[in-house]
């Protein structure tokens, strides 16, 4: 009670808020408390009950009262204040403000990690599994003494609690839960029983929608991995063995029981003596054994449903978020792999192989963490900071290239050559990958080996690659793998002049010759080495022209003989006739590159020559730049080399003269040449002669389509489109008239030709080589592709392409979502995920106010309900402002027989109740009117009976053409008025259409005015965010002088028109 009255006097002083600006006072006050509970801590209800009075009696002692918690917390372990009160706070869990919700789950927190402290001090491992009662044992600690350890009931409610709270409704809750778990794991806090449930409650959130989330369950994920309970490697197949082995152990034990009890059963009833004493001493010996096993039989089977959760539920989520774009997503991601890899987790492998690709990231943060794992992971011991030896780093270098695919390479291609110009490779691996290059070795390993020291960009050591790489163990085994890393090391090989190779290399071009001249080889591995040894002889040989032109003269010689006598008889294989022409095809191409960098190497000569001239020689240079003479030099040269590749490279040359052969290979007008192998390679060849000369593409151009539209082997659909985004860029008008036909194969049967189609459009589009049309509503159909890779890769267009600064996606969009109400094959459902995505891009209020007005224009040009329930849908999912629906009031009589319609009425009620969940008070008076309209309409009222389709105000009303006699004279006003009076009394559903085409010369004439305005955005571009229409009056206003005049020239070019 003395101590008491210490209390009450702390309370008044708490209660003056002037007092409490004091920090020193506020600190002493604190410390007064502090010490009361310290030295009486029966006065803890007291307290504990003043406080919770005082934070409702005064609004500034929230703060305050909290700043004295966690300073009783901190300084003093009064865990006990929160233990005891829990009751009263758990049901705050229910408040609205989610600061009072995380603050309990704090308290809940703190609570478990005393209890474990308690715990672990006072009772084994044993107790924290049965746990202790109320009364049990607690410590002689300052803590302890204030806090006795849960019941295993009691800590099983508060754990409860934190489970629940994962799916708080608040993002910021659910992260504080995760938080408070993570915690609770880095403390070793959570029992065994307990742990099994959070790599599922982890997964789970995992796929939440708030960045932060995701953040907070990977970190979680990665602290249960380093705190789990099992061993410091979660290898599968260990616990597999150790699981069948207790298995095995346990099955003989309890059988071994069993044929005991069953001994001492017939003992008994043969009437012989039994020790029941030494039987009872056996007994109890073997249920401990049994129970052991039992126990341990249990946690190897955790052990394997926590290895099961992370391999098959948590990698496959995480490496998608590899690819996410927010940074926290990436970042965790990375760690966890990195964490999961030095665990030895099988699965984590395809997460690191799944990393390579963030090497393009840009962002810094990811790139550097990206750079440390890997170096981490190939050149450090797990979890340490010492390296591993030479040999072990390249030998895990080899088991990450090998199984690679063509993107991983060259991904780890990067990689590798950004961390060798960080100085993050040891030379000693270096060393090590050469060691590997010898006879010891096998050639699978020589040539990852070479390829790897190749992406490290090391100089290549021409004697290992002429006897290993290019030897003749390499020629006897057909390892085309050692050709294809050998060629790939000679093609980054920097050198300043070809002239400074070295002597040695000319025994390579003979091996890489020898390689690509074995004609009987049936291997398909031949023709990536061949690539890559063509590439390499252009790369290495001062005159490529020479080896090449021997290889094609040794093919053409070996399948076409000159003998007459032998002509009749000469019948080639497919293998060799598509090794042919694929050799035919890449060296084409390539002495197209090699001229044209000659050109340029010749320019670039030149220019230099000219900058190091005298100043007197400049006073000429710039007359003669005033004069045209180096632009008329510039354009001859040009000229010059367009008719080299045009003729010589096509026409009169070796390579040339193959042009007929493989354009026939392609046509494979007689069936003859049917093999698939022939078809994919003489049409990529065929493209790729077209790619050199304009002349020869003009006129091959039918073909390729052709074969584009009827070849039955998806494989050459797919690289024909390939080749078609290369001949876009390489001659842009003559493709062009082609469009459409690229445009179809999004709708190809196979998934590789769509998802090839749609990169190419993309690349093509972004680039501004191909200009953003009508068609592209084939992209837009796209977002609702069967295969997930195809819709993302759609998604990914429509982004980029609403980064553009002339508003695309608004100015196609009317005529977009036209196109898609019209389509036959698209669903109800398909149609509103893409227009609502695509709408999702309109943010500007002139764009949606103008939208608005185009679709309700639309709805006049339809009979078809679902065209109707299709524009309705658009409207509801637009973000209205007040004008908006202010428009949306005044061209009711455009949308008003539509609404007789119940899916059309939805929509607009939608529209309404979307409006009013974020309208403003200016909004209100709006909204009522258009939900009574609506309403009105919808329920046959007939608000306006005098008004008629002619009154309303149209965007472009200059654009209606009408007939000249029309605007004479006021009868035939008054008659089309009369006309439509009647109509609309009759039927307006049809009338409409029905009105229209009377005023108008053709049936058509009303869509096109819908439809033009389409075309008007997409030259005006930004000008209509500033103004809806220059030439539309205002609302309520009529300018006969203005439209007069603009109708003026329409209405003589359409009189003339009519007349011819």
């Amino acid at each position: 009670e003395f101590i008491a009255l210490y209390c009450t006097a702390i309370f008044q002083l708490l209660e003056s808020p002037g007092l409490l600006k004091s920090k020193l006072l506020k600190f002493l006050i604190y410390k007064c408390v502090g010490e009361c509970l310290v030295r009486a801590p029966r006065v803890l209800v007291t307290v504990s009950t003043s406080l919770l009075e005082l934070v409702f009696a005064h609004e500034h002692l929230a703060i305050p009262i909290a700043d004295l918690v966690q300073y009783l917390q901190s300084t003093h372990q009064s865990i006990k204040v929160a233990a005891d009160l829990i009751s009263i706070v758990l049901p705050l869990l229910d408040a609205e403000s989610y600061y009072l919700r995380n603050a309990v789950v704090t308290a809940v927190m703190h609570i478990l990690m005393a209890d474990f402290r308690a715990r672990d001090k006072s009772t084994t491992a044993a107790a924290d599994e049965d746990g202790p009662n109320d009364d049990g044992p607690t410590s002689s600690s300052t803590s302890s003494a204030q806090f006795r350890p849960l019941s295993r009931q009691r800590r099983d409610t508060l754990f409860g609690v934190l489970e629940d709270r994962v799916h708080d409704v608040n993002s910021f809750a659910r992260s504080h839960v995760l938080r408070c778990y993570r915690d609770l794991c880095e403390e070793g806090a959570v029992p065994l029983r307990h742990i099994q449930k959070l790599p599922n409650i982890a997964v789970e959130r995992m796929q939440d929608r708030t960045s932060s989330v995701r953040k907070y369950s990977i970190e979680l994920l990665c602290v249960l991995l380093e705190h789990n309970p099992y061993r410091e490697t979660l290898d599968r197949q260990y616990y597999e063995g150790q699981k069948n082995h207790l298995v095995a152990t346990f099955t003989a034990k309890k059988k071994a029981v069993m044929e005991d009890v069953e001994e001492q059963l017939n003992r008994r009833l043969s009437g012989l003596n039994v020790n029941e004493s030494q039987i009872a001493t056996n007994d109890e010996e073997r249920e401990v054994e049994l129970q052991k096993l039992e126990r341990l039989l249990l946690f190897h089977t955790h052990a394997l449903e926590f290895i099961d959760t992370l391999e098959n539920d948590a990698i496959p989520l995480l490496i998608q978020l590899l690819g996410s774009a927010a940074i926290t997503d990436v970042l965790e991601s990375i760690r966890f792999f990195h964490q999961a890899h030095a665990f030895r987790l099988h699965q984590a492998t395809q997460g690191i192989r799944a990393m390579l690709i963030l090497i393009w990231r840009t962002d810094p943060k990811i790139q550097e963490l990206v750079l440390k794992t890997f170096q981490s992971i190939l050149f450090y011991k797990p979890q340490t900071d010492l390296l591993v030896a030479p040999t072990q780093a390249a030998q895990t270098l080899l088991t990450l290239l090998d199984g690679c695919t063509v993107s991983d390479a060259t991904c780890l291609e990067q990689l590798l050559g950004v961390m060798k110009a960080k100085e993050l490779v040891p030379q000693r691996v270096i060393a090590a990958l050469w060691d590997l290059c010898g006879d010891n070795s096998s050639c699978n390993t020589i040539g990852h080996s070479i390829w790897l020291l190749s992406m490290l960009k090391t100089p290549p050591r021409l004697e290992v690659l002429l006897e290993h790489g290019l030897g003749a163990r390499v020629r006897e085994e057909h390892n085309w793998l050692c050709v294809r890393a050998t060629s790939h090391m000679l093609q980054n090989w920097n050198f300043k002049d070809k002239s400074l190779i070295p002597d040695g290399i000319e025994p390579l071009v003979v091996s890489l010759q020898t390689f690509l001249t074995m004609i009987d080889e049936t291997n398909l591995d031949w023709f990536d080495a061949a690539q890559q040894a063509i590439e390499a002889l252009f790369h290495v040989c001062q005159f490529p022209e020479q080896p090449c032109g021997d290889i094609v003269a040794t093919w053409s010689t070996a399948l076409f003989p000159t003998d007459e006598d032998d002509h009749d008889e000469a019948v080639c294989s497919a293998s060799e006739l598509s090794k042919f022409v694929f050799i035919l095809g890449h060296v084409a191409i390539r002495m197209a590159v090699y001229v044209e960098s000659l050109a340029s190497s010749v320019k670039e000569a030149r220019n230099k020559l000219q900058h190091d001239q005298s100043k007197a020689d400049k006073e000429q240079s710039s007359m003669e730049d005033e004069l045209g003479l180096h632009a008329e030099i510039e354009a001859e040269e040009d000229e010059f080399l367009h008719a080299l590749t045009q003729n010589d490279l096509v026409g009169r040359n070796l390579l040339g003269a193959y042009g007929p052969i493989l354009i026939r290979l392609v046509a494979n007008e007689d069936g003859i040449f049917d093999d698939e192998l022939i078809k994919e390679a003489s049409t990529v060849a065929l493209c790729k002669f077209m790619c050199i000369s304009a002349e020869f593409c003009e006129k091959n151009l039918p073909l390729i389509f052709t074969r584009l539209k009827e070849c039955q082997q998806p494989s050459v659909r797919s690289n024909i489109v390939v080749a078609l985004g290369d001949l876009s860029f390489r001659f842009p008008n003559l493709v062009e008239p082609w469009t459409s036909h690229i445009y179809a194969r999004l709708r190809d049967i196979n998934v590789n030709v769509r998802k090839n189609t749609i990169m190419v459009l993309t690349h093509l589009i972004l680039n501004d080589m191909v200009k953003v049309k009508g068609q592209v509503s084939e992209i837009a159909l796209s977002l609702v592709d069967e295969d997930k890779r195809i819709c993302e890769l759609a998604k990914l267009f429509f982004h980029e392409l609403s980064k553009r600064g002339n508003n695309p996606i608004y100015n196609m969009l009317p005529d977009t979502i036209g196109r898609l109400s019209t389509s036959a094959t698209l669903s109800k459902k398909s149609f509103q995920e893409i227009t609502k995505f695509l709408l999702g891009f309109i943010h500007k209020d002139k764009q949606t106010e103008s939208l608005v007005e185009k679709l309700c224009h639309r709805f006049v040009t339809t009979a078809e309900v679902a065209h109707w329930r299709d524009l309705a849908y658009c409207l509801a999912n637009l973000s209205l402002n007040d004008k908006s629906l202010k428009k949306l009031v005044e061209l009711r009589k455009l949308f008003k027989t539509c609404l007789v319609d119940d899916g059309v009425f939805e929509c607009f009620q939608q529209l309404v109740s979307k409006a009013k969940k974020f309208s403003k008070a200016e909004t209100k008076e709006t909204l009522d009117e258009l939900e009574h309209v609506i309403n009105a309409i919808h329920s046959g009222e007939n608000l306006d009976d005098n008004e008629n389709l002619l009154d309303l105000p149209h965007k472009k009303p200059d654009k209606v053409k009408t007939p000249r006699k029309a605007k004479k004279g006021k009868e035939s006003t008054r008659k089309q008025n009369v006309s439509v009076e009647t109509e609309n009394d009759e039927n307006a559903a049809d009338a409409m259409p029905k009105r229209l085409q009377r005023k108008a010369r053709k049936p058509t004439k009303a869509k096109e005015f819908i439809d033009s305005d389409d075309d008007d955005d997409e030259d005006n571009d930004d000008e209509e965010d500033d103004v809806a229409g220059d030439d539309e009056p205002p609302a309520g206003r009529s300018q006969p002088g203005k439209r007069k005049k603009a109708d003026a020239p329409r209405a003589k070019a359409t009189h003339s028109k009519k007349k011819k």
